[in-house]
Parts: structure tokens; sequence; C-alpha cells
């Protein structure tokens, strides 16, 4: 695993030294994986994700609706009927044996004719309050598969923050590399401007007592105001090397920051098949792709579903007026529905889709294939420019050492005259610009190794 570090120099956190943030590598990190913009969105995304599992997990509850409605009736249908017509008459009491009228006994009701009357079917003025439950019994494994959906759906979210995530610590680590080299060659240009500046104050000294020609002196002053060119650039370089690093941070441009660390080279120790394992294991594109061949099979299944009936029951209560044809009050009612329905044709469209779903199981797979061996690649291709650019800081720390040694040689043999001026300053720029390989070498090196982390999924 990875070995790289940097040296911590004060407190391993970040804080304000007046007006100035100082952090280290780590709380870079951690400050863009909470402020960045693309890491938020990501965040976001994740939550929308998490959210469809809950509206997926809702189709296994009952649904539940409240209605109101009022209904006026401009006309009301109605039939006409007769009803029997009653007056109160007496009846006759006759003799059993002589048929006489004996006399009369007291009125009774009795039908005399017929009326005629229209018998309203319903009430001009109609009002319900329904309450309605609805609960879906059987879909052939749709809803189900649904939730499923949602589910992987979610998972995919998380390995694509993740990615974005490893992505987000890798653009940090690169560019807080950068700057550190950049700040460190600021520092470098700086001390050689003072050793030249010591060097033209003894061309100078020289020059006055007659051992130095004026071409010398001049040549010498050249030298140092090239160099404070050079500064200048550098110094710039490394200021814009902040705003970018601030910009991913998403911190003000105007704000100041320092660093806690320097660079400092720890081998790496892990080889290329241990490099390999490990990202075919923790790649996050690998499980994204794993698991759409699985949503893509429960997309199947959903098809599938489609030949088997849906079945469902409903449950009306309502309070109404009125509440029959003929009761012109306020009264309650119910009544339960159980259903199903079942497409019988549907122009062999499940069946296309169907076959379209495999289709796209079989693109994500083949696509799964490509994408180990692009990892492989990937992998083996961060591990060989790590083993360079490893093998290049060994050689540009040898060239430091030879250099420091060709200065101090030259310094001497230039206050006892046997080398010209031009040969003293051609050896000083010779240590500035070894010092100024070793410190790019070295930031390469531990972003190749970031590198290297990032294609391993860390």
């Amino acid at each position: 695993m990875r070995k790289i570090t940097l040296l911590v120099l004060l407190l391993p956190v970040a804080f304000l030294v007046g007006d100035t943030l100082s952090i280290t590598l780590s709380e870079a990190i951690e400050i863009a994986l909470e402020k960045n913009e693309t890491i938020l969105s990501a965040e976001a995304k994740l939550s929308e994700k998490k959210a469809g599992i809950g509206v997926a997990r809702s189709a296994f509850l009952p649904s539940v609706d409240i209605q109101g409605i009022y209904t006026r009736l401009g006309k009301i249908q109605s039939f006409e009927m007769e009803i029997p017509r009653y007056a109160m008459l007496p009846l006759q009491v006759y003799d059993a044996q002589t048929g006489d009228t004996i006399g009369y006994t007291d009125s009774v009701p009795m039908v005399v004719g017929a009326d005629t009357m229209a018998l309203e079917m319903g009430k001009r003025n109609n009002y319900v309050l329904r309450t309605t439950v609805k609960q879906t019994l059987f879909t052939g494994g749709k809803v189900l598969n649904g939730y499923k959906i949602a589910m992987l759906g979610y998972e995919i979210e998380e390995q694509n923050y993740k990615k974005i995530t490893n992505d987000i610590k890798f653009k940090v680590t690169e560019i807080f590399y950068k700057t550190l080299a950049v700040q460190e060659a600021v520092n470098l240009i700086k001390e050689s401007y003072s050793q030249m500046e010591r060097h033209v104050g003894q061309v100078e000294t020289l020059y006055k007592n007659g051992y130095v020609s004026k071409l010398d002196l001049l040549r010498a002053k050249v030298g140092l105001s090239n160099l404070r060119t050079q500064m200048i650039r550098t110094e710039n370089g490394h200021k814009l090397a902040k705003d970018r690093l601030k910009m991913l941070l998403a911190l003000d441009l105007d704000d100041e920051i320092s660093f806690e660390e320097e660079l400092e080279y720890v081998p790496y120790e892990i080889t290329l098949e241990q490099a390999t394992e490990i990202a075919l294991e923790k790649r996050p594109e690998i499980h994204i792709l794993k698991k759409t061949v699985d949503l893509t099979n429960k997309a199947i299944n959903i098809e599938k579903a489609g030949f088997a009936p849906n079945v469902f029951a409903a449950l009306n209560y309502d309070y109404k007026k009125p509440i029959s044809f003929s009761d012109n009050n306020w009264g309650t009612d119910w009544n339960v529905t159980v259903g199903f329905t079942l497409p019988i044709f549907t122009g062999f469209s499940r069946l296309k889709k169907i076959a379209e779903r495999k289709a796209q199981a079989k693109q994500v797979e083949y696509g799964l294939e490509q994408l180990e061996q692009g990892i492989k690649l990937e992998v083996r291709s961060a591990y060989i420019n790590l083993t360079q650019e490893e093998e290049i800081l060994k050689y540009q720390d040898e060239n430091i050492k030879q250099a420091e040694e060709a200065l101090r040689l030259a310094d001497e043999r230039y206050r006892n005259g046997f080398i010209t001026n031009l040969e003293y300053m051609d050896t000083q720029l010779a240590l500035l610009q070894a010092r100024t390989e070793y410190i790019s070498s070295l930031s390469n090196y531990l972003i190749a190794g970031a590198k290297l982390d990032a294609a391993m999924g860390e």
C-alpha cells in the first residue's frame, strides 16, 4: 500500500496564523471533501437516490385518498305512477236469510278512484365525502423488482460518489505537491540569488583592485539580473498554483494559505501484481458495472411480470347526502372492490422489451470485461511511471551532490584565480538547475504514487 508521506513540520491540524490558513495535505483533502461543489453535487445525487428507495417502498403500502364532491342536477329523472284514492264509506249489512238491508256499519276506507304522481329518482343537491383505500395484492413481482432496482440505483450512486471522491483526492494531492514544488523552487532561487549577490560583491571588489575586467563584472551583474527575472516568474507561478488549489478547496482567492509540510521521499512498497489485484477489487467503476448488470436483470424480470395479472382491492367509505333517492338526509355508505387486469395482446411488445433488456445486459457484461482490461492497463502504466520517476529521482539526488561539490571547488578556484567568472557562474547555475530538477522529480514521483493510488481505487 501507499508508503509515500510528507514530513510534518509543525502541528498536524489546520490553523490560522493571523489571516493565513496553515494546512497539511490531509487537511486540504478534508476541506475539499467538505466544500468542493463537485462533491456537494454528488452528495445531493446520493440523497436523491436514497429518497427513490422510499418511493419504491411506498408501492408495497396501501394508498388512502379523501375526496369531496358536490353535484347539482339540472334535471332530475322521474317516472309517473298511479296511486289509489280512498274515501270513508259505511257498508250495508244484510240479513242472511232474506237478503234485506238491516243496517250500516261504521265508515271504513275504501278505494274510490286513482291519482297520478311523478316520483323523482334523486335530489337536486348531492354531497359526498369519500375515503378510498387501495391496495395492490399481486403484480407478478413488478413492485418487488422495482424496489430492488431502486436499491441497486442507490448502491450504484454510492460507488459513483466514491469515484468522484477519489478523483477529488487525487486532484488535491496533485496540485498540493506541485504547489509545494514551486514553493521550494522559489526558496532555491532566492538562495541562489543571495549567493549570486555575494559573488557579484566579490567581483566588484576584484574589479576595483584591478584583478578582473569590466567584462567579468558586467557578466556577473547580467547573471544576477537574469536570476532575478527567473525568481519573479517563479514567485508568480507559486501564486497561481496556490490559487488553483484554493479553487479546488472552494476557498476565496483572496484567502492566504501556507503549508505545514515539505516534500520527502519514502519508497513505495508494492508490486504490480498486488496493485492490479487491489484495483480489480476496489475500483468503483467495476462495482458500478456489476450492479448495472444486476439492475438490468431486475428490469428483465419486470418485463416478464407483464404476463401476470395485476390484482387489487379497494374500499370506499362515503358520508353523503342524500343517503338514498328517497331519503334526503346525511348518512354513511361503503363498498369493497376486488379486481384484476390482465393484458391479453400488446402487439408482442413485451417479448421485444424482454429481448431489448437482455441485449442491454449483454452490452454491460462486455463493457465490464473491457473495463477490467482497461484498469489493468491503467495500473500498469501508473506503476511503470512511478518506477521511472523513482529511478530519475535517485539520479537527480546524486547529481545534486556532484553539483554542490563542483560549486565548492569553483568558489575556491575562482578566489585563487584559476577559473574565470563565467565558469564560476555556470557552475552555480548548474547547481540551481540540479536542485530544481530534484524538486521537480520528487514532486513527479509523489504525484505518480498518488496516481497509482487512484488507479487502485484508494
